[in-house]
């Protein structure tokens, strides 16, 4: 098939740091392509995709200075790919929150299929937008997200995938002495105060990673900084890939604290497949992807999640690689959207 994939262009794709989308995206137009498909990457100049890669910026947004108004680049993004859709067989449309919802009124009405798979959880705002386009052709990533808007025209549900080899393994935590980690971005709805509530009532300490927004500087000094001691609470910043799977392999546990419900949680399947349960907070599409009692511990609250922690030696370090092998491998998520295609080319 001829595969247009239209990535975010905040982060490069791959991303640098943080990006759970844009790392998706490469991945599955990088096994999309040994399956012998055409694939175009619509995405950032900096990116290294495989396949054909076209740009209308030349940098990832976050990272060029020199840009006053992002979202025209998002538009243009848009504009090049109804242009030149009849290119392609298909198109995969990868949608975030905020800006990245135009691409659903923008490709709209295209000869071409669009597919679109929703990266975002639905909100009282994006819900309208969504509504008014529900016959389109939209991908779920997880049941529980699915279940929060089902009057949209779900052509399947399709749970993401990593290159599960990529990923170092330890059958014990590595580290010298137990800890906890926390990954991802450090926001308010992240929940990261409430990962050091639950640490310190566990009696463990955390070390925590993460790219501070701007718009998300006031939480991080009002409710993370004043914890951060180097011993009970560490911030270790925004780590590249090494750091990342570093900071989880060697881990007792991962947190997930998360106060809204997420869609999904790359973080969760990464410490998995390095052997390192998680600890959660049963919200959103959490109970979908760790096993509790096998892959990790669900909670209610931070007072249960705490005694949970006290209860992660219970959990075998093999059986959380096996289930994500099993459960979330690149492999699954690449033969589920060339089933959504067919059904999207040929229904």
């Amino acid at each position: 098939m001829r595969i247009a994939h239209v990535a975010p262009l905040w982060e490069s794709v791959p991303p640098r740091g943080y990006g759970a989308v844009e790392s998706l995206v490469a991945e599955l137009a990088a096994i999309q392509v040994l399956d012998g498909h055409d694939v175009t990457v619509f995405a950032s100049g900096d990116s290294e995709v495989a396949g054909s890669l076209h740009s209308v910026s030349a940098a990832a947004l976050y990272a060029d200075p020199r840009i006053r108004e992002p979202e025209i680049y998002r538009m243009m993004q848009l504009l090049e790919v109804r242009d030149r859709a009849e290119e392609f067989d298909v198109i995969h449309s990868h949608v975030h929150s905020n800006t990245g919802c135009l691409a659903i009124p923008t490709l709209h009405g295209l000869g071409t299929p669009v597919v679109h798979t929703v990266h975002c959880f639905f909100n009282e705002d994006n819900a309208q937008l969504f509504r008014r386009f529900a016959a389109e052709r939209y991908v779920a990533i997880s049941d529980d997200q699915r279940s929060r808007l089902p009057e949209l025209n779900y052509l399947d549900t399709v749970r993401h995938g990593i290159a599960v080899e990529a990923f170092p393994f330890d059958a014990e935590p590595s580290g010298r002495s137990p800890y906890l980690a926390f990954l991802g971005r450090i926001r308010p709805e992240k929940g990261v105060h409430a990962a050091i509530e639950a640490a310190r009532l566990a009696g463990f300490p955390l070390k925590i990673a993460g790219r501070i927004k701007p718009v998300d500087q006031d939480y991080f000094e009002r409710q993370v900084r004043p914890h951060v001691d180097g011993e009970h609470v560490s911030f270790l910043g925004e780590l590249d890939f090494p750091g990342k799977t570093a900071l989880l392999s060697s881990a007792a546990a991962t947190l997930m604290t998360s106060l809204v419900p997420e869609p999904f949680g790359m973080v969760p399947i990464e410490s998995m497949a390095c052997g390192t349960p998680v600890m959660s907070l049963r919200t959103g599409a959490a109970a979908e992807l760790i096993r509790d009692g096998v892959t990790g511990l669900l909670a209610d609250s931070v007072q249960e999640l705490a005694a949970a922690i006290r209860r992660f030696p219970t959990i075998d370090r093999a059986s959380c690689r096996r289930h994500v092998t099993s459960e979330f491998s690149i492999r699954r998520m690449a033969d589920g959207y060339a089933a959504a295609y067919r059904t999207a080319t040929h229904g």
